[in-house]
């Protein structure tokens, strides 16, 4: 599955999101348990609790790039994220409809070696 880097979103009243935050080990040692807490006010403070689900998983795979988190439908890939990261994402993704392009995961690309 591609993540979603169209800009384009759901209208707020047809928006139902799930967020996944990282709890694998890497991403607990960067500081994702202390960022939960972050997450869940800021959707509580934004009036989205009815429509955000948000759970703890195990490791996303991009532990060079945590704490993680993923927003679903999409799925859209957040990294490196802290909480100031976290309240743009509830405002500008989960909020405003557009993704957060500050914060996206925007994989490594590797120079590969021509024979």
């Amino acid at each position: 599955m591609s993540p979603l880097i169209d800009d384009e979103l759901p209208e707020a009243e047809e928006r139902r999101y799930r967020v996944h935050l990282c709890f694998g080990p890497n991403c607990t040692e960067r500081g994702s348990r202390v960022l939960m807490p972050v997450l869940e006010q800021a959707v509580q403070e934004a009036g989205l609790g009815d429509s955000v689900e948000i759970l703890a998983t195990t490791c996303r795979n991009r532990c060079d790039e945590g704490p993680s988190m993923n927003v679903y439908p999409g799925p859209t890939f957040y990294n490196r994220i802290d909480a100031e990261a976290i309240r743009a994402i509830v405002a500008e993704h989960l909020q405003g409809g557009h993704i957060c392009s500050a914060h996206l995961y925007r994989p490594r690309i590797e120079k590969r070696q021509r024979w």
